[in-house]
């Protein structure tokens, strides 16, 4: 399959540019993405049905064929270019062959290559800068929506855009931007001073940059006063540091703009200044040119990542972390660079987490968000947040889709997305953000106004009075008899049952400690039993634990039976890994296991069950941890991600040895998370819960889940000494109000049947005074799909709406509120 030399002619038809492109080139470029990306995870699963394996020259061959250009690679990229230059930013096929937009991609990067951003200034730059049409109709108003909200694309961003409605959406200009409903802006009485804002006593934001490579449409600093403003100078960062040297309360600084890393000055006078600040403990440094302008981190052989790397090495010595926060909204903006920047990140030490607004029309179905955050998890990214709605600014209410929509999109990812990749489903109020149903809820509409919903939030006037006094005058919030503060907030409900009124008082309850050997029993338990639950299925094998659709758990000692089932089913990603001794006592059997689950494509993440990490951290040697850094895979293709799972109760059992080999393995890239078991009399009141999850997260841990019920052990403890649902409200509230949003875990019920998220993918059922949990995100036909065989266990009835209904022991419910 030879092609000479010679060049195809390309002419786009809204800007006119043309271009001569090289046959060649455009050979080798679809081989080597053939050879190196063309796997079922990045060109998905039908594409490389037809590619089928073996080199890039044969999957290439093997594509030509299918689409009907044996042969004749040029009519193939001519029938390409052809559909790519009308500028109508949709999929491609060839012959019911759609060619997946990674490759689109690379294509493009031969016919319009380039790195750098324009400013664009008029509707004719716009469609010279896009190749995309103005309708002429609209050109008018399009001309004053770029007057009024200014417009920035990367050139790898046009690249994107070209083949992709759903990334053109979120950085093209529309007419509806001059739709006045929204706020100016979403910030409303907290403290600023210069380029220092603060809406958390804990944390501050430093906002070292005005503008941005890309200016996003939905973005709450989207009105040119915020993208004309001066930028800060060092001196004024210097003058924000010395705030925070004065503030002890403050643990953690955002770092943010615009994007920060456009300005070297002033994010190495922050770095600097604050390394010196013994109470900070965490740098989290914001940009979305992960995503949208790579070109930032990579150019010059990678010299910004390589300053990252230093820089935290030095925090370290320090005593403190550095993480970056990035934005991913939809697939098909993750790019090669994009997964290459965060797993370079990672392996260093660096945690990357991702947030996400939840935009109608975009990414609000479900299937697009599973996709978007398993990719990013292969790399190391950490899942943080999906922000519903859209900030309600001027000209973004294309974007806005109702609370209950958002909301109900928790149930689509619980069901199918590994735990470990599930974001909490937060609301950036203007006073703070909460949780969903463990932190917040929506009350009730406002009075007389259909466009805002009053909601109540963890935050109270006491909390604000030491550093943003105006937040306790404004007339849009109100205290509630709880003592915390409702707040209007610009939305639409949706559905009218997600309205929840105002919660009732507490019941009475007489609360009983429990004695020092009851508590040393109970630890003793948790480092001696798997806490996990039955298989939701019957897998047939034993040993061989269907934990959730895309997680099984197993023995060190694989059999080549439960091994075929896991390769028999490419919905399966995580392997967790537990045996009656320790993880590390079984490195031998976990390296030939890790070796043979790499060579499984849809496996992405394995999960090493380890009570020795609190118990014996001293004997994970040097050796032992440069053995688990050599089994970590993050990488772009088919990786494979180890993380450690361990157990706390109480926050006095994490001591500085823990937080010592938490980072030796985070330098490795490799994750520790902690699971914790809610235990009547024991942790269960919302100052323990706050302390602990304050001291995971400074040991450097992910707080991953609070059991709230049904775990082994509390089936037991909990029967006798029930957790009464009202203080699992009053803990989300102090942690989310008190802590930090990185030490937040996420509040799950164990079942029978898989985990439940407390309140958001659950519901409480009363039965005959018996207490049960509807789990939402489930149905029969759901456990069916795994095993055709499947029956409800005993005990187990169905909602109406099909969900299934499991009894709950250990639970206390003492009003009908449906929240707590």
């Amino acid at each position: 399959m030879e092609s000479k030399d010679r060049s195809i002619n390309i002419e786009f038809k809204h800007s006119g540019k043309k271009a001569d492109v090289s046959l060649a080139a455009l050979t080798m470029t679809t081989i080597e993405f053939l050879e190196l990306y063309g796997t079922k995870t990045l060109a998905g699963k039908q594409f490389c049905n037809i590619t089928k394996d073996g080199s890039g020259v044969q999957k290439f061959s093997n594509l030509l064929e299918k689409t009907g250009y044996s042969n004749n690679p040029e009519g193939f990229f001519i029938k390409i270019f052809s559909s790519i230059v009308n500028g109508e930013m949709e999929k491609i096929r060839v012959n019911q062959v759609e060619i997946p937009h990674l490759m689109l991609v690379a294509l493009l990067e031969q016919a319009l290559p380039g790195h750098g951003y324009i400013s664009i200034k008029d509707t004719r730059q716009l469609e010279q800068a896009t190749h995309i049409a103005v309708p002429e109709k609209d050109r008018a108003n399009l001309q004053q929506v770029i007057e009024t909200y200014p417009v920035r694309l990367s050139r790898h961003t046009i690249r994107q855009m070209m083949v992709s409605k759903d990334v053109a959406y979120q950085y093209l200009p529309f007419v509806e931007e001059l739709d006045t409903g929204g706020h100016t802006n979403t910030w409303i009485g907290q403290f600023h001073d210069g380029l220092l804002e603060q809406m958390y006593q804990n944390r501050v934001i430093f906002l070292l940059n005005m503008t941005c490579p890309v200016y996003c449409r939905f973005c709450f600093r989207k009105h040119k006063d915020s993208r004309n403003e001066q930028n800060p100078t060092v001196a004024g960062v210097q003058k924000a540091v010395q705030h925070v040297q004065d503030s002890p309360s403050v643990k953690e600084i955002v770092i943010t703009g615009g994007d920060p890393f456009m300005n070297r000055a002033n994010i190495a006078a922050a770095i600097d200044g604050l390394m010196k600040v013994d109470h900070v403990q965490t740098l989290r440094l914001a940009t979305r040119s992960i995503a949208y302008y790579p070109d930032l981190f990579l150019e010059n052989e990678s010299a910004y990542l390589k300053y990252l790397k230093q820089k935290s090495f030095e925090l370290q010595q320090h005593g403190k972390r550095m993480e970056v926060a990035t934005h991913f909204i939809h697939p098909d903006e993750v790019s090669p660079e994009s997964l290459e920047i965060i797993s370079d990140l990672v392996n260093n030490g660096i945690a990357v987490y991702i947030q996400t607004p939840f935009l109608n029309a975009c990414n609000d179905t479900g299937p697009e968000l599973v996709r978007l955050f398993s990719l990013l998890r292969g790399a190391g990214a950490e899942l943080h947040y999906i922000y519903i709605p859209c900030s309600p600014i001027h000209g973004n209410s294309i974007y806005w889709s109702s609370l209950s929509h958002g909301i109900k999109i928790a149930n689509h990812l619980r069901a199918h997305l590994s735990d470990r990749i599930i974001p909490s489903i937060c609301t950036a109020t203007p006073i703070g953000k909460i949780d969903w149903y463990t932190s917040g809820w929506a009350v009730e509409k406002v009075a007389d106004n259909d466009n805002f919903i009053w909601i109540r939030t963890p935050y109270t006037p006491e909390y604000f009075k030491a550093f943003a006094p105006l937040a306790g005058k404004l007339d849009n919030i109100r205290v509630n008899d709880e003592g915390t503060i409702d707040i209007q907030y610009m939305a639409q409900i949706g559905d009218e049952s997600f309205l929840h009124g105002p919660r009732p008082k507490r019941g009475v309850k007489e609360k009983i400690s429990a004695s020092t050997d009851d508590i040393e029993t109970l630890k003793f338990i948790m480092v001696n039993e798997r806490q996990t639950g039955p298989s939701i299925v019957d897998t047939g094998l034993k040993d061989l634990l269907r934990l959730h659709e895309t997680r099984v758990e197993m023995d060190v000692h694989a059999s080549e039976e439960q091994l075929d089932y896991i390769r028999s089913d490419d919905r399966i990603t995580d392997i967790i890994i537990s045996s009656s001794t320790d993880a590390i006592d079984s490195l031998y059997y976990i390296k030939s296991l890790i070796k043979t689950l790499k060579e499984i494509p849809h496996v992405t993440a394995v999960r090493l069950v380890s009570m020795k990490f609190n118990t014996a951290p001293e004997a994970y040697t040097r050796a032992v941890v440069n053995t688990l850094g050599d089994l970590n895979s993050l990488c772009v293709v088919n990786p494979l991600r180890l993380e450690i799972e361990t157990w706390f109760t109480l926050s006095h059992e994490i001591t500085p040895a823990h937080a010592k080999l938490a980072r030796r393995l985070n330098n490795k890239g490799i994750s520790v998370y902690c699971n914790t078991a809610l235990l009547g009399g024991v942790n269960d009141g919302d100052a323990q819960i706050h302390s602990l999850a304050y001291t995971v997260r400074k040991a450097g841990l992910e707080f991953h889940h609070l059991y709230v019920a049904g775990l082994p052990i509390q089936e037991k403890w909990n029967t006798d000494h029930p957790v009464d649902s009202y203080d699992v409200v009053d803990i989300a509230t102090k942690v989310r109000r008190e802590g930090s949003g990185r030490e937040i875990p996420r509040y799950m019920i164990s079942t029978c049947l898989g985990e439940v998220d407390y309140g958001l993918t659950s519901s409480f059922v009363h039965d005959n005074g018996h207490l049960k949990i509807k789990l939402g995100c489930y149905d029969v036909p759901y456990y069916k799909g795994l095993d055709e065989n499947f029956v409800l266990p005993q005990g187990v009835t169905t909602d109406p709406d099909g969900s299934p209904v499991v009894p709950i022991k250990g639970l206390l419910k003492t009003n009908p509120f449906p929240v707590s």
